[in-house]
């Protein structure tokens, strides 16, 4: 197995940075699928899908080389600690000149990150970390693939992030559990109830872009605050369009598109009232 790639534009190792150290949030180890196209960020919890981000590698890196297991199934599976991943990208956030990032075997498989520091001076300054990596198994692939996507009762845009994210974080702060439902009407609810107040957001004329019910009514799942709001920090990507997919009081599937180079996939599981 072969992996290596390089970064030098100042903006995608922003992007890049920013997109890890929010993947550091959500959970405290990350597997990293990597094949000839893509790299695939897939957090979970307890074995259950939470967050599937895929990048298209032509987007970030000037150069990419990766060989798999073999010819037929050229991916690699790495499963490391996110924060740590994170830590080595710090560094870039300095306006570092470049990176390269290659898997390495230093008494364990590692991921090595060596980063150029030379526009912060006139000297040549390199910046080297290890951040050690689990090498998955063949077998064990089938439990970090990407989840069968249900079939959702309905399909809605929703508002910018950024206007979520400021209702959502004063929400949270009054309860643990949020109402979200939507209709064939365009309309999206936001609603928490607690013992001294029932605080409602309606959004409406958005776009429906599926229904699979032909009745009128709200289509809700009761989830997390926490986690929807974990999703909003997603905001930094400025996104081209995001989707919320519900099945009826068992899922909230958030999805988010950035352009053609990145797809994030965001699970939320219903809490039983």
């Amino acid at each position: 197995m072969k992996f290596k790639c390089r970064m030098m534009d100042a903006g995608v190792m922003r992007d890049f940075t920013n997109i890890v150290n929010t993947i550091s949030q959500m959970a405290k180890y990350c597997v990293l699928r990597l094949t000839p196209d893509e790299l695939c960020f897939n957090v979970g919890d307890e074995r259950t899908p939470v967050l599937w981000a895929v990048f298209s590698q032509q987007y970030f890196f000037t150069e990419y080389v990766m060989s798999g297991v073999s010819e037929e199934e050229n991916v690699i599976y790495l499963e490391f600690e996110a924060s740590m991943f994170a830590r080595s990208l710090n560094s870039l956030k300095a306006t570092a000149k470049s990176v390269k990032i290659k898997l390495t075997n230093k008494r364990q498989p590692c991921l090595t990150f060596d980063i150029d520091l030379s526009s912060l001076s006139i000297d040549s300054r390199q910046c080297t970390h290890d951040v050690p990596v689990k090498l998955i198994s063949r077998k064990e692939w089938p439990e970090h693939k990407m989840p069968d996507i249900l079939e959702f009762d309905i399909s809605i845009e929703i508002p910018q992030l950024k206007r979520l994210r400021h209702i959502v974080d004063r929400m949270k702060n009054m309860s643990s559990q949020l109402i979200i439902s939507a209709n064939k009407r365009g309309e999206l609810t936001l609603k928490i109830e607690v013992d001294f107040a029932t605080v409602t957001t309606y959004f409406k004329n958005l776009q429906v872009l599926e229904n699979r019910l032909e009745e009128a009514s709200d289509i809700c799942a009761i989830v997390s605050v926490k986690k929807l709001a974990m999703f909003l920090n997603w905001d930094i990507l400025h996104p081209d369009s995001v989707k919320c997919n519900i099945l009826q009081e068992k899922m909230v599937k958030l999805t988010l598109d950035a352009g053609d180079y990145i797809k994030i996939h965001y699970f939320i599981p219903a809490i039983i009232s």
